[in-house]
């Protein structure tokens, strides 16, 4: 009888640490490297600007590679906060949504990423940059912490995060959905980027 109760523990030990894991590892994976491919491509784009390239706005209506960076830095340090320390730790945004309505990644990244006519937006007043981001090496070393904090929350994380949806531009999505919107909305705005340095008028040095 001994030898069968300490059987008992060690197999519950070995599969204790299987029912707590709330998301696959391809999910970790998959959300893990996104993350890291999205700034690095972001990193690659700007680090040479210099001060003139980085500041330049085509026209006052438009942000420049500074803004829409700033940008990035206020959203991705906003969201973080909102789902860590509001959306999993209420039980009114843990729903059930039917699987026939729910929002794929995919479509996720698809809609988020998506600059195409008719496909942009005004931001909305707190993330709107101010200015205080002085330059792709302080950009850089800014967003590059705040997105570590959520890559390590991606890795780490044991809250059930496919339990907890809130409305999105993309539709009702679970916790785990946001930290891949954080993706998405780095391509998206990497995008902008881009547009920004093809301009006729951006400063050739």
């Amino acid at each position: 009888m001994k030898k069968l109760v300490i059987l008992m523990m060690t197999a519950l030990t070995m599969i204790s640490p299987v029912e707590k894991e709330t998301l696959s590892k391809k999910e970790r994976k998959f959300a893990v490297k996104y993350l890291e491919s999205s700034m690095k491509d972001i990193f690659k784009s700007i680090e040479k600007l210099t001060p003139e390239q980085w500041n330049y706005q085509a026209n006052s209506d438009t942000w420049s590679v500074a803004g829409a960076c700033e940008h990035l830095l206020i959203a991705e340090q906003a969201i973080h906060q909102n789902i860590t320390q509001n959306v999993i730790k209420n039980e009114k945004f843990r729903v059930i949504v039917p699987e026939a309505t729910r929002v794929s990644d995919q479509t996720v990244i698809d809609i988020i990423s998506d600059r195409s006519p008719g496909k942009r937006v005004k931001t909305a007043p707190p993330f709107e940059p101010k200015g205080l981001v002085e330059s792709p090496k302080d950009f850089i070393a800014k967003f590059k912490a705040a997105r570590q904090i959520n890559i390590d929350f991606a890795k780490n994380s044991q809250d059930d995060l496919k339990a907890y949806y809130l409305d999105s531009p993309a539709g009702k999505i679970s916790a785990y959905q946001w930290i891949i919107l954080l993706g998405a909305h780095a391509q998206r705005h990497h995008g902008q980027m881009k547009e920004v340095m093809e301009n006729q008028g951006f400063p050739s040095k």
